[in-house]
């Protein structure tokens, strides 16, 4: 006999989807943050330097950002780092690294443009905001 009001239980909640997203973009930032300090070992370039100093600055501050919403949806962060910071230490004349770490911030801003309309919780579209903005700075072009 069936039952019409059983709910298939593999079914992900909009809630562990969010969540899951999430976890995703923080393994992002933290590859990203990882790669400026490596790429910063590899040049003594104070200029370059500088421009890595800033954006790790903003991979970190991404992080913490991230951290905090995971934490406040009662989520725990989860580990790891993205794939992308394998991909992009295979690459090793630097200027060329940094245009594929460009195009990883882009992908980044790309996935929280589409998001954000759906995130219904202002305090959390806030913060996406926030992380938006530090991907889409003068720093990252």
């Amino acid at each position: 006999m069936s039952h019409a009001c059983e709910v298939p239980t593999l079914a992900q909640s909009p809630a562990d989807d969010l969540i899951d997203w999430l976890r995703m973009l923080m393994r992002a930032e933290r590859a990203g943050a990882r790669l400026m300090l490596d790429s910063a070992r590899e040049t003594d370039d104070p200029a370059l330097l500088q421009h890595l100093e800033q954006l790790h600055h903003g991979e970190a501050e991404s992080c913490r950002r991230l951290r905090h919403c995971l934490e406040r949806l009662d989520a725990k962060p989860g580990g790891g780092i993205g794939e992308f910071y394998a991909k992009a230490m295979t690459i090793s004349d630097l200027p060329q690294r940094l245009q594929f770490i460009a195009r990883g911030q882009r992908w980044v801003a790309r996935q929280l443009e589409a998001r954000l309309p759906q995130i219904e919780q202002p305090w959390l579209r806030k913060e996406l905001e926030v992380v938006l903005q530090l991907h889409q700075g003068p720093q990252h072009d």
